[in-house]
């Protein structure tokens, strides 16, 4: 019987298949927290944001901007005492303006409708207003502060 002399293994070869392998787990966890988090990402933000991100109100527009201006250019307290007037009157014109602004676009939106709806068939009027509905629907959902719409569902036409 020959006996056949067994070479030890090379110490460094377990090592790299281990490290290999341990290589290819951390990638793969890697890509795994990356795809829960843009998934959690994906479900999460559009609810954070519709809380904590929306346009300022006036009171808080001319405090920012009286911060701004005292801190940026040391404003006395009687140049303050000027100024804030000047601020609150302007971001109250602002919001009537974006206020005015918005009811146009929505008569607009309403008018083109029920042009639209003049042409239809009953059978497409019922159509048309679902889909009015559901843009409405999806419009509050990714708009929620945008001032609630006007009637823009078109009229039944006799």
């Amino acid at each position: 019987m020959i006996l056949k002399r067994v070479l030890p293994t090379p110490r460094w070869l377990p090592a790299m298949d281990m490290s290999k392998s341990r290589t290819l787990r951390v990638v793969l966890y890697a890509l795994l927290i990356f795809l829960a988090g843009a998934i959690t990402g994906a479900f999460v933000a559009p609810r954070i944001g519709r809380t904590f991100i929306r346009p300022p109100n006036v009171r808080e527009m001319s405090h920012h901007m009286m911060e701004r201006l005292e801190s940026g250019l040391q404003l006395t307290p009687q140049q303050a005492a000027q100024i804030k007037p000047i601020i609150e009157r302007t971001t109250a014109d602002l919001e009537e303006i974006h206020s005015a602004t918005t009811h146009r676009v929505q008569k607009r939106v309403a008018e083109t409708n029920r042009e639209i709806s003049a042409i239809l068939t009953p059978e497409q009027q019922k159509k048309f207003a679902q889909m009015e509905e559901e843009h409405r629907k999806r419009m509050r959902y990714h708009h929620p502060f945008a001032e609630p719409p006007g009637p823009t569902t078109p009229p039944p036409v006799p």
